[in-house]
Parts: structure tokens; sequence; C-alpha cells
């Protein structure tokens, strides 16, 4: 059996980190190896991860001295991590029993290839707030994929099963960029001439709290680690779209977070004259 590696990456989520790393423990098909990388929590997460691996000798700690941020965390652990294939999760998601299983069929043998699932955003109560359903990138050749990653602005994927040889091709997470870097990655990962599979099944809950980075109030924060990350892949873009339309996405982006700002700031103003 090929190995598979988890990455499990956590700042100051002990609230939610147990039923991470469980959900990764009782998956149906066993993983090899579990990393919990914690970015030199506060808040008791170290305590917790230190008690799971005492009982479960697949999982393996890696504590930060300081906060490296996100992607450099995260990137540092793959590049660690032993398994052949490897996926990721956030310390306040968790996956679906079946997710590596899934996955690991989906690549039917084929492991210069990348498996996925459908995702289900999960309020801070648990409860569900909406479900995207991915299965249809499957029939996308390179040019539709980074055509529909662009244009999203983001990316409804993730936590991927994929060979770790890829993401060491790929460039892996870029370290500092610690607001879409896995929609960086992914716009990577989809120029190369891989087989992506799906799963069939929602593989990961997502869960949208009230705190962290993608949750910044700064729209203009928004828009630069947008702007920089499809400035950094622009020499790529060019190459399998077109020069063209990576500046109609640049628009588009522009467009956006100028509606947004206006909603707000006309938001701003009712309320003043109420």
């Amino acid at each position: 059996m090929i190995p598979i590696s988890c990455i499990i990456v956590n700042y100051n989520k002990e609230r939610f980190l147990k039923q991470a790393i469980i959900s990764v423990v009782n998956q149906t098909m066993p993983v090899a190896e579990i990393i919990v990388a914690d970015d030199g929590s506060t808040d008791g997460s170290r305590e917790l991860i230190t008690s799971l691996a005492h009982d479960y000798s697949q999982i393996k700690s890696i504590f930060r001295e300081k906060n490296l941020g996100v992607a450099a965390n995260r990137d540092l652990a793959i590049r660690a991590a032993k398994g052949e294939l490897i996926t990721s999760l956030d310390g306040d998601d968790w996956y679906t029993p079946q997710k590596i299983e899934k996955e690991f069929l989906a690549l039917q043998g084929n492991f210069e290839a990348i498996a996925y699932s459908d995702v289900q955003l999960i309020s801070h109560h648990d409860q569900p707030i909406a479900y995207w359903d991915n299965s249809g990138l499957v029939h996308l050749d390179i040019k539709q994929r980074l055509r529909l990653l662009i244009h999203g602005f983001g990316s409804p994927l993730r936590d991927m099963l994929i060979p770790k040889h890829l993401y060491i091709k790929a460039g892996g997470m870029q370290h500092g960029r610690n607001l879409y870097e896995d929609w960086d990655l992914q716009i990577r990962l989809a120029a190369y001439p891989y087989h992506w599979k799906h799963s069939g099944i929602v593989g990961i809950n997502y869960r949208k709290t009230d705190s962290g980075l993608s949750k910044t109030n700064s729209l203009l924060r928004h828009f630069q680690a947008q702007y920089q990350v499809l400035m950094s892949n622009q020499e790529l873009l060019k190459e399998h779209i077109s020069e063209p339309e990576l500046w109609l996405a640049i628009v588009k982006l522009i467009l956006k977070t100028t509606r947004s700002t206006l909603g707000i700031r006309s938001k701003v103003k009712r309320l003043h004259f109420c």
C-alpha cells in the first residue's frame, strides 16, 4: 500500500483541534502518518497534541518556536512528510470518514494524478451553510482548469490528495503568503498535465468561523493578496490561456472589490441617516 501522510496545521484552535485529528485517525482507510504542525499556539493546543500523540502512534507533532504563518508552517511540514501521497487539513475543519479511501480509490492506481472531494461549508455551531460540488473539474483540460480558477478569485477545492513529488515540483506553498496561499498552489498544480480525479463524496467539512485570516475585514488586503497571486503566476497563465484573459481577470477583480467597497459605504450611509 502506498503510504499517505496527512498534515494538520494549527494555530490556537484547541477548541476544534481534537475533532480534526480524530477525523483523520478514524478514516476507513488508515493514514500512515498524521503530522500535526502547531505554529506557536498559546491556548493549550500543544498539550492536546502531545496527549493524542501518546494515544495514537501515527501522530507526529511539530512545535514551532515562533509563529511562521500558515503557508510556511504547512509547507515545511509537508516537506518533512514521509508519505508518497499527501493531503492536509486545517485545525478547525474535519474529514468525513471515507475521505481518504474514496480519493485513493478514485486514483485507480494512477499515482501521477490528483484526487479531491466535494466540500461542505459548516458554521461554527456545526450547522451546514453551503455545499460545493466540484465534480465538473474532472472534465476540464489545463486551459479550462486555469480559467475556472482565475475567474473565481479563490477556490472551493480543499485538502486534495496529491503526489508529494508534484507538490515539490510545483514549488509548494509560498512562505509569507498567508491569504489565498492554497489558491496560488492550485493554479500552479492545474498547469501540469495530470489527471484530476473526483471522489464522488463530500470529503471535507470546512468550518466558517469569526476568526482566521480569511475573515479579515480589509477588502484591500484581500484584493492585494489575490492580485499578488495572479501576478506571481502571470507567466504560467500567459502561456496557457493568454495575456488578455489574465488582464480581464484582474479587471474583474478590481470591479469586484469596488462593488464590495461601495456596498459597505452605502450601508454605512444608510445607518448614519436612520
